[in-house]
Formats: C-alpha cells, structure tokens, sequence
C-alpha cells in the first residue's frame, strides 16, 4: 500500500517537469506515475501548484556564537524554520578549537545536534589548527561521514584564519584521504589593513564595511585557492561568491578540469550595496559584502550558465538587538543574516518568476547540484525512485509581501522586508511525512538524522 500520494502536479524531475503523481512507501519515493492515478493513504493535492526536490542548503550556521554574539535558531528551531521554506538537508560546521581535536569538535557538535535537530544534517568540520595530530585525524573524520573541511582565510582575532602553509598541508593530506574543501576566501592582509585604517579615521558607518572589503579581496583569494587545488588535487568549494570576477575563475578553472566548485547566496541576488545607504544598514553587514548591480548581474549570468552550482542561505540568526549591539563602528557589528526560510521564495521569484532562471535550473541549484557536491546526490536532490521522499509543494501564483513576521521565531528584522514573493511552501515531505503544512509545523523534536557523507560528484559544465 502507498503511504502518501502527491497528486497531479508539475514535478520537476531529472528530466525536466512534467504532470505526475509522487508516490511514496514510509521514508523512500515508490515510484512517479501518471496524474491522477495514484492512490494512497493519504492525498496531497497539488493541482496547480510545483513540487520540487527538497531544498539543501550546504551552508548554515544554526546554534553559533561569532564576534560576540549567539545566534536566535538552533538545531532545533533552526530546522523548523529550513522546513518551513521547503529546505529538508542541511549542512552546518563543527569547529576544531586551536590547540585542540578535529574529532572531539564534531564529538560535541553531534552531542548539540542529535538530541534535538528537525531535519537532516550533515557537518563540515572548520580547521583552525593543522599539524601532525590534526593531519591524522582526516581518515577517522572521513570515516565518520565528514567528507568537507572549512577553512577561513580571515578573522584571525576569532581565532579562525588559516594562513596558506597550513592551509596547503591541509589540502595535500585532505586530497589523500578523500575530503575536499569549503573555503571563505577573503585576503586577510588586504581587509585589516583597510579596516584598521578606516576605524582610525572615524569611518564607521556601515558604507566603510564594504569599502574595506573589496572585490580584490575576495578574487585573489579565490585565485590562490584555485592555485592550491590544482598543485594538490584537493577539490574546492567556494562558499558565498559575490565579486563578479569571481565567476570567470571559476569558469576557467572548471573548464580545465580543476576540483573546484563555488555557490552564491541569496541575499547576493537580492541585494546590493545601496542598502549601506539604508537607516538599518548594520542589519545588511555580512562577509563578504554587498557589492553593486554589475557584480550581482554576473552572479546571475553564472547560476545561468551552471558556472555557479548552488545559492546557499548562509544562515545566522542574529536578532535585530545583537547587530545593533556593535554600533555605532561597522567593524564590531555580527556579521550575517538569517535566510534558510526565505531562500524558496526570495530564489523562485527573482529567478524562474521573473525569468532569470529555468525551473530546472532552479532546482538544482536550490537542491540537486549540492547533494551531487556534497557526498548526498545518492540519496537527496532529486524525485526519483529509491530517493528519500523530501519534497516542497509550493504555489507559483500567491504572493505575500516579506516582513520580519514572515520569519519563525523572534529575530526582529529581515533583509528582505517589503519583497512581493511568490513560491513559498505550502507543504513540506520530510523523509515521507508531512512535516509542515501552510507553515504548521507537524513533526517532533529530534526526528532529524545525522548524514554520513559520501565522495563529491561534480556536475559537469557544458
């Protein structure tokens, strides 16, 4: 007997969408079928509306505490609100203190996580400290279903940068045991020089947050990374993309055959650097910046083209009173904004509503290609037979204007407010079950799972 029957709507699968019904047995898709001809326990009638692969998002940061400040969502409720924006797998980061074991930071990131996370998840583990102990622990990581290591080439005073000896160690050894890199690329000597210099003259508004940052600073990082790949053959992923020059090195490097992947983020494609200009223009502070609209025109001709391969949220859920507690100087304000809910509708309406982007593109970048990625493309991304039934039902017609209210719990304002969106999640399958439902959350605390990864499988660019 089938459990639950998604029922005549446009599926959006490998091949491309088209009218059918989603049949699914407990956890797993049984098979997709003609519409209207299947029949289940329960029915989902998605008449008019688009079910997609549930979303991936492969780069969050739930439960986390940076530059002085805890973050609103954890993996609890951080899960709850992913759910709610059709978002069914996450991956968050375990963190190597300096001086201390790769293995006892996710040890106790799993021991945060297990008991209460809502949704699947997976970890990349952030190095801060290489060497000869470290460097033998990368074959148990791996082991143990980590198949990622992130590294910061900036925030030295939060104890995080990597400097490039340690960093090549890394990759030389993490080529051998089969893991690959996710990398914040930004040039450290570049941006404290300009901070430090801007803060001695009195420029603290948040304007000088990007002015201190420049597009130089993240494109010589991203072109050193690309230069350590190809020496070490340790794949590379670029997180949060958003200089446009960018887009062209990684262009060139997949194109010669280079391990190297890069994502973008949605607040990229939705804004620009005149929100500096805002009065709430500390909200809008994250790393890299906001840069203008030539930049985030190239992110869009590279999402496109399949250059870029996923648009992450990048999710931290500083409340509106922990960003405003590092004023009045840009430098001590937290940096980033909460997305994992918004990331459905903010991506569907600026891209396949508004023409940007196919639905089939769409889909993979909001789902497929990250799984593929990120060792979960067995499993995850896509509707097909034998998949993990996570779906997202969303109507491609309503729209509903983003506000602060839009977000689940209390984080007190949104980088999106005053958006008309459209594509927001009316019901989300998570491993079978309905699990939210016009924004109820249905399922229970600690019903999420622990993913061991598998090896990265790149999408090929044509």
């Amino acid at each position: 007997m089938t459990d639950l029957v998604i029922a005549n709507g446009t599926v959006v699968l490998p091949e491309g969408p088209r009218q059918a019904d989603v049949l699914i047995r407990g956890e797993a898709i049984l098979d997709i079928v003609d519409p209207g001809t299947g029949r289940g326990e329960t029915m989902v009638d998605a008449t008019g509306k688009i079910v997609l692969p549930g979303g991936v998002d492969p780069h969050v940061h739930l439960m986390i505490g940076f530059m002085g400040q805890r973050s609103v969502y954890d993996f609890e409720s951080g899960g709850i609100a992913a759910l709610r924006g059709g978002t069914t797998t996450v991956i968050d980061f375990a963190l190597q203190r300096r001086g201390g074991s790769m293995l006892a930071g996710l040890k106790h990131r799993r021991k945060q996580a297990d008991p209460v996370v809502t949704l699947d998840y997976g970890l990349h583990l952030i190095a801060t400290d290489v060497n000869a102990e470290s460097l033998a622990e990368l074959a148990q990581l791996r082991a143990e279903g980590v198949s990622s290591l992130k590294v910061y080439t900036v925030y030295e005073e939060d104890g995080l940068k990597l400097e490039d000896g340690a960093l090549y160690a890394l990759m030389q050894q993490a080529a051998k045991d089969d893991l690959m890199l996710v990398l914040h690329a930004e040039n450290a000597g570049i941006v404290e020089r300009l901070r430090a210099e801007a803060v001695a003259a009195g420029h603290t508004h948040p304007r000088y947050h990007g002015l201190t940052r420049p597009p130089i600073s993240e494109v010589e990082a991203i072109s050193r990374a690309i230069h350590f790949s190809r020496d070490t053959g340790c794949g590379v992923h670029i997180l949060h993309l958003v200089a446009g020059q960018g887009v062209g090195l990684i262009e060139e490097a997949r194109r010669r055959g280079l391990p190297v992947t890069a994502e973008t983020c949605t607040h990229f494609l939705a804004l620009t650097d005149e929100a500096y200009e805002r009065e709430n223009a500390h909200n809008y502070i994250m790393s890299p910046p906001l840069r203008d609209g030539d930049n985030q025109l190239q992110l869009w001709q590279g999402l496109r083209e399949g250059v870029l391969s996923a648009v992450t949220s990048d999710e931290v859920s500083y409340s509106a009173a922990a960003k405003a507690l590092g004023l009045p100087s840009f430098a001590n304000v937290a940096n980033g904004c909460t997305g994992i809910e918004a990331r459905l509708p903010v991506l569907f309406t600026l891209g396949v509503a508004e023409g940007r982007l196919s639905l089939e593109r769409f889909a993979e970048v909001f789902s497929t290609w990250p799984a593929r990625i990120f060792g979960l493309g067995d499993r995850k991304g896509q509707i097909a037979k034998g998949y993990d039934a996570d779906l997202v039902v969303i109507d491609p017609e309503s729209r509903r204007i983003m506000t602060p209210a839009c977000d689940y719990g209390d984080i007190g304002y949104n980088v999106y407010e005053g958006m008309s969106l459209t594509g927001w999640a009316q019901t989300t399958v998570y491993r079978g079950q309905v699990t939210v439902k016009d924004g109820a959350f249905l399922g229970q605390k600690g019903q999420g799972r622990f993913l061991h990864r598998g090896a990265c499988d790149r999408p090929v660019l044509t």
